[in-house]
């Protein structure tokens, strides 16, 4: 695999090596590793929508120093993995079995070659959806997994039926890669910094700003805003995990990290289509959105879910 970069912020790094793993002749997603000598096992952190390795590493250092070899990539369309948009700042997939199929080969040809077992899942938002689908789709693929604030469920649930039908008809007419919303970027100025006080993510401001302060330095990690086709893909899979009978078909020991004002995702439903499985654990921690960019407090509340889960 050819190298790729790991930025970094003069007081936030995190020493890693990272290449460009190949899906076929002309896309690649961006793979990254932390301490493979590690005899304890490998996380599989996997990160949500529009996110990139870079934010991670407060996270990445804090499972190093519980002993953990650390495996990461870009989602195709992200981070500096290959882009399926003309428009390489705005989020876009064709489908989301995309990310299916790109997670199943970089899982079984680099992650699995590469690292220690055990194998233990971590996702965040869209990256604990796919992890879930995974879940269900190869039984038996991790030994365990945290899926943290997943998008399991959406909160646009109630009327995601016929917003699928409407969405689905305009990606029929060609509009699949039009956006929704555009991304706050400027050809001048770069990024536009978000709002603190108007975001539904978390109540740190630090962690807030220092993904911003990353995005400013780095501008090509970033991806905002969502497609006509995202979005349709989106609510269509979250509408088909209501479909399974999670109590037969989850497999594998299971937490899940419920944010109780969580604006983004459905906690209360995430909790009830899991819960179904005696394999689920919930830990509701009082959070927004991005429990693992929270304040101190909030974040111990987590850390603790995760070693009492990790040495069960």
């Amino acid at each position: 695999m050819k190298e790729a970069p790991l930025f970094e912020l003069d007081d936030f790094r995190c020493p890693g090596e990272a290449y460009y793993f190949s899906l076929n002749e002309k896309d690649d997603l961006r793979v990254a590793f932390w301490n493979l000598e590690s005899a304890k096992g490998t996380i599989i952190l996997q990160s949500g929508r529009t996110e990139f390795i870079e934010k991670y590493y407060e996270v990445v250092s804090e499972f190093i120093e519980r002993g953990y070899s650390v495996a990461m990539m870009d989602w195709r369309g992200q981070g500096l993995s290959s882009r399926i948009s003309k428009d390489i700042r705005i989020g876009h997939i064709d489908k989301f079995e995309t990310y299916d199929q790109d997670l199943i080969k970089v899982m079984n040809e680099c992650f699995k070659e590469k690292c220690p077992p055990p194998f233990i899942g971590f996702g965040h938002s869209m990256g604990g959806c796919l992890l879930a689908s995974y879940l269900i789709s190869e039984q038996n693929c991790l030994d365990k997994c945290i899926l943290c604030a997943p998008m399991i469920s959406v909160r646009a649930n109630a009327v995601s039926r016929r917003l699928v039908k409407l969405l689905g008809v305009l990606d029929i007419f060609g509009f699949g890669s039009f956006p929704m919303q555009k991304p706050s970027w400027n050809e001048k100025m770069g990024w536009q910094e978000e709002s603190f006080e108007d975001n539904a993510l978390t109540t740190d401001e630090d962690r807030f700003k220092r993904t911003f302060h990353l995005l400013e330095k780095f501008p090509e990690l970033g991806v905002k805003g969502i497609t006509v086709g995202w979005l349709k893909h989106a609510l269509k899979r979250t509408n088909d995990f209501k479909q399974i009978n999670w109590g037969d078909e989850l497999q594998t020991p299971l937490l899940l990290l419920d944010a109780t004002q969580d604006k983004l995702v459905n906690s209360q439903l995430n909790k009830e289509l899991l819960s179904q499985s005696n394999l689920t654990k919930v830990v509701s921690i009082e959070a927004q959105h991005e429990i693992m960019m929270e304040q101190d407090q909030i974040r111990a509340a987590a850390w603790k879910a995760i070693d009492n889960f990790l040495s069960s």
